[in-house]
This record gives C-alpha cells, structure tokens and sequence, in this order.
C-alpha cells in the first residue's frame, strides 16, 4: 500500500513560495530567498533533486556558520573591454550568479561577447539555470564554477579536485538546448540524496577512505571522475578559468 506521502505532489509555485519562506526564516533577505528558491524549485522540476530543496537546510547551516553572508550584495569592480570582474562577498551563490550572468549579457550586447568572472561565491546550484538566462536573451550562455575538493583526480585515493561543473545553453526556435553537467560520474547531491533516502549507490560514484569502490553513500570519502583523465582534465581546466578572478584587484 503507497503511503499518503508518497502520493502528495507539489505545483512548483507553492514549492517555490515555500521554499523562499524557509529560507527567509534562515536569514536570507527577501529578494536573495527568491532567487534562490526559484533555482532550487527549477532543479526540482527537471528531476534534479540533487540541487533543489534539500539544499535548504545545509544554506540555513552556511548562514549560521558565516560561510553565506546573507546582507552581502555583489558588486562588479572592474570591467576591461568585455571581461568583468564580480565581487560575491559570499553572498547566496544565486544571487551571484545571476548578477555575474546579467553582467556577461550586457557585456556581449556591446561588443558581441561578454564574460564575467564573480568571485568568493557560495554554492550556485544548479548552473544550467543560469546559462538558461543568456539564452533566453539570444546568446550562447557557457557557465562554470569551481569549489573546493570533492573528487579524486584519476589516480589518487583522496579528494584533488572539485566536481566543477560545466554547461553550456544555446537559443533554438523551439525551448533553448540546454548541457548541464559534472565533471564527476555525480553529483555530490546525489549521494547526500541517497544517503538521506537510506539507499544504496552504483560503485562507480564514489570511493571509501581506502580508495574502494563502495555502494554506501555513508562510506564515501570522494567522488570518482566522468571518463577518468578526460573527467579529471576537464575538471582542472575549468578550476582553472573560473579561479582567475581572484588575481585581480
């Protein structure tokens, strides 16, 4: 027999309304709980549990923490043609991203190309999102960001690199084609997901302390890289770019 829970379904907007209120309740201000949420509910609504709300209560922790600086406003302190450098303070990662994206937007509209660094960000979440945001304005949106380690580099046994994702969203007659990914076999969130749902996880998504493969998202001490060296190249290039920010004034 299913159990009422297991039946109840959510419309995004009441999720979304929800979602904000929680996080307004943890300390974020109202516009930064909108726009988090609004990333968190899309996630959700695409089957990415991983980045949606189950990632309220570790925001709520970040606050309390001081990792987020929820008064923080982004502020861009140098452009140079069309390059951009944001300054996050370690606002929430949304409403980061989604100024360092409408910056890059406004870059491209006068010299065909825009790029916009933004540094000490916290979590963006899902970043498919943000490209989404260029797309919806005609451009070609590539976003990536970068975090501390959380994957092994193919070779080692412990944490090297992070899962750095990437994607990429380009505008078509139709909805925009949208590549949204890790440079992981998966998301951490996932195996916060299974882990949470008491579930057991494929061997190739992560490793113990010993380096085995494991299927107890409880014993994982690293995730494993998409394709090996191509995952782990691709993921070192891209910390790589998204760090040049922080060598500038």
């Amino acid at each position: 027999m299913t159990s009422p829970a297991a039946d109840s379904l959510f419309r995004p907007e009441d999720l979304q309304r929800y979602a904000a209120a929680l996080l307004a309740g943890g300390g974020f201000g109202c516009k930064q709980a909108q726009q988090t949420a609004e990333g968190l509910v899309w996630a959700n609504a695409r089957g990415v549990d991983s980045h949606g709300v189950l990632r309220i209560p570790r925001y709520v922790e970040m606050v309390e923490a001081g990792t987020i600086r929820p008064d923080a406003e982004p502020v861009v302190i140098e452009r140079k043609a069309a390059i951009s450098v944001l300054e996050a303070g370690r606002t929430p990662g949304a409403a980061a991203m989604i100024a360092a994206m409408q910056e890059a937007i406004e870059q491209a509209s006068k010299f065909g190309v825009g790029w916009c660094s933004a540094r000490n960000i916290t979590h963006a979440g899902a970043i498919g999102y943000y490209a989404l945001q260029a797309a919806s304005k005609g451009c070609v949106g590539i976003v990536m960001t970068a975090s501390g380690p959380l994957m092994a580099y193919q070779g080692s046994r412990g944490s090297a690199v992070s899962t750095n994702p990437l994607a990429i969203a380009v505008p078509s007659q139709g909805d925009p084609i949208v590549l949204d990914m890790s440079t992981a076999n998966v998301a951490l969130g996932k195996v916060m997901a299974a882990r949470d749902a008491g579930k057991s996880i494929p061997p190739d998504w992560g490793v113990d302390a010993a380096g085995q493969p494991t299927t107890d998202p409880n014993q994982v001490a690293t995730l494993t890289p998409l394709g090996g060296p191509k995952g782990s190249g691709l993921s070192l290039m891209i910390e790589i770019l998204a760090s040049a920010a922080r060598f500038f004034a």
